[in-house]
């Protein structure tokens, strides 16, 4: 059982990085809301709940078209 929940654990670890790595790229702007995985937007909602306040920047192309 060891071995097994090790992999589970670095499997966990690995899902949590990349889905952190997205949120940073959505506040960044490069990536839409829709491109999140599952644990990314769960960990959003957290956020959100708690009272984070993210700074969504818009790419470049988008800003000068908004007129």
């Amino acid at each position: 059982m060891g071995k097994l929940k090790e992999e589970l654990r670095k499997i966990y670890h690995k899902k949590r990085k990349k889905a952190k790595e997205q949120l940073k790229l959505y506040e960044e702007g490069k990536i839409p809301f829709s491109k999140l995985n599952r644990l990314a937007k769960k960990i959003f909602y957290k956020r959100l709940k708690a009272g984070y306040k993210f700074q969504i920047k818009k790419p470049e192309g988008e800003a000068n078209q908004s007129s």
